[in-house]
């Protein structure tokens, strides 16, 4: 049989320590303090600082659980006998006549408080006896096992996870995402379809979805629509809807020379030549002007606001255009002439696959049976004892302990000692 180190030996002393509450308590209030410090510097929890505390409070748990684990599982495999019963707290003394009959209703009294007993004949004694949250002590490593599981989820999410972003225009078919800077190849491709941006009255938007249509070799084209807190899930990684934006077709126009570009939304581009960048700042797909004394706007159709700056001039002009008044390029500085043409969206998708996610779900799913064992299913142990006097009648006496909830137990016990005198509830 294995014997447990000597608690005065080095290593019983570390086990000691690494079981303690104590080391719990320290390991979770650095976690709180480098969690907080994380809001600010996300890049914390990739550090020593984190990562070590996070180990040692996993072995803490896998230690706790070791220790306590098989002691909770014989303990609840206990379960209440007669001779323990008779070893119960006496709580409450009774008495009934000769010309009663007490077991009727103190059969109904007791099943109608305390549910089905149990009986058994003790020499000259009959014991009802009954027992609640036997199982009790199993919670709190329940909850132990349930942490250790998330735990290790995350963890799994973090070192064997892949996190990145696909940009797509619409028609555009890609098979590579960016991830931490470098592409990053997918067993498949994306192809976005069609995107829609659906705003308030406002301009406020209401929602933004990417019609996406997956394609892999082997298979047929699987469509799916892609929503803000509505993901998909394809080939092992699901997709989000992240953001968007709008590729802005414009024709640049330099005497007699002309250049079609198309200019994403905040990205700046050089012209010809590398004298000259521009940037488009926004684009609005119908542009509309404030009525007058509350009336209806002017609708100016599509409209875009761009910067443009020359490399002898650091401060740039802001240029407006309408796709509709293209004689308004005449107005332009410089000697480059802006003309709005077409625009269409692009979708920004977040990419994202965690082998982990099922262990965490799993870990959270069991802490819901390790809470209840542990904090709404406390030990509670009844007993009845009946015997008959000597003189004639019948005596009994209540015996009952419940180690917590003593509240809960207060009100049973005055419930029982206010039906069993009467010989049940009427």
């Amino acid at each position: 049989m294995t014997q447990a180190p000597s608690s005065t030996s080095l290593p019983g002393r570390l086990w000691r320590t690494l079981t303690s509450l104590r080391l719990t308590l320290v390991l979770l209030i650095i976690l709180a303090l480098v969690s907080l410090v994380g809001t600010v510097r996300v890049q914390v929890f990739d550090t020593a600082w984190f990562l070590v505390p996070l180990g040692l409070f996993v072995l803490n748990l896998t230690a706790c659980l070791i220790r306590g684990l098989p002691r909770a599982v014989r303990r609840s495999r206990q379960r209440l006998t007669p001779a323990a019963a008779l070893e119960l707290p006496e709580r409450a003394r009774f008495s009934w006549p000769e010309s009663l009959n007490p077991h009727p209703g103190v059969e109904k009294a007791l099943h109608r408080e305390l549910g089905p007993v149990q009986k058994s004949n003790e020499d000259d004694r009959l014991v009802y006896f009954w027992e609640r949250g036997r199982f009790r002590p199993l919670g709190p490593y329940v909850v132990h096992l349930s942490l250790l599981v998330i735990l290790t989820g995350a963890l799994l999410g973090k070192f064997l996870g892949v996190q990145g972003s696909l940009s797509l225009n619409e028609g555009e078919v890609s098979q590579n995402f960016v991830s931490a800077g470098k592409e990053k190849p997918l067993d498949f491709k994306a192809r976005l379809d069609d995107f829609q941006a659906l705003y308030y009255p406002n301009g406020a938007p209401r929602e933004f979805r990417s019609d996406l249509i997956f394609i892999k070799p082997g298979q047929a084209p699987q469509q799916a629509v892609c929503r803000v807190n509505d993901p998909v899930t394809f080939g092992g990684f699901t997709f989000y809807q992240s953001s968007y934006g709008h590729t802005v077709g414009l024709e640049v126009k330099n005497g007699d020379n002309s250049l079609i570009l198309e200019a994403p939304v905040g990205r700046t581009v050089e012209l010809p030549g590398g004298r000259a960048h521009f940037r488009v700042l926004e684009y609005r797909p119908d542009l509309v002007m404030p009525g007058e004394q509350g009336g209806p706007g002017k609708r100016l159709g599509p409209a875009a606001r761009l910067a443009y700056w020359e490399d002898s001039n650091h401060h740039p002009w802001i240029i407006v255009l309408l796709k509709n008044r293209p004689e308004l390029a005449d107005q332009q500085p410089g000697p480059y002439r802006f003309f709005l043409k077409d625009a269409k969206f692009f979708s920004v998708l977040q990419v994202k696959r965690d082998p982990g996610v099922w262990w965490v779900y799993a870990g959270f799913i069991l802490l819901l049976p390790g809470f209840y064992l542990a904090f709404l299913r406390p030990t509670e142990r009844w007993a009845l004892v009946l015997r008959r006097k000597p003189s004639g009648g019948w005596d009994a006496r209540l015996l009952g302990a419940a180690p917590r909830a003593r509240e809960a137990f207060q009100d049973r016990l005055q419930r029982l000692q206010a039906i069993l005198p009467k010989g049940g509830p009427a």
